[in-house]
């Protein structure tokens, strides 16, 4: 069973697709999306299919905990696509450059300073 991941983003459908498309192709992406006018003329909303998402509870919560959930995945990758054609810039911080993506969410760990063996790795 697939589950479903939907966003509006603020712009007309045709430049929207041709960002999408143009993106995905860039990043050689495999998400299906489907495209429409969002209702009162307000965007356009992305809706992406993400197939093998599980639907009981169980594996769900084991998709999650292993950082591995695809429906979580698409969602990232919706929300930094809306980020990008609205502002033109993906949001980051120094406390996670990567962006809000989930596998680094479940492996955060409370603010500490780096051991010697991370400085090193990090470059500091």
């Amino acid at each position: 069973m697939s589950k479903v991941a939907t966003v509006t983003v603020l712009g007309p459908r045709e430049e929207v697709e041709r960002l999408w498309h143009e993106l995905a192709a860039e990043r050689g992406a495999d998400l299906q999306a489907s495209f429409r006018t969002a209702p009162g003329d307000r965007g356009t909303e992305i809706r992406v299919e993400v197939p093998g998402a599980p639907s009981n509870p169980v594996g769900q919560a084991v998709k999650k905990l292993s950082g591995d959930d695809p429906l979580a995945k698409a969602k990232d990758e919706l929300r930094r696509f809306k980020q990008l054609f609205e502002t033109g810039v993906i949001a980051r911080s120094d406390g996670s450059p990567d962006g809000p993506a989930v596998e680094r969410q479940l492996k955060q760990r409370p603010a500490q300073p780096l051991e010697q063996p991370e400085r090193q790795k990090a470059g500091v």
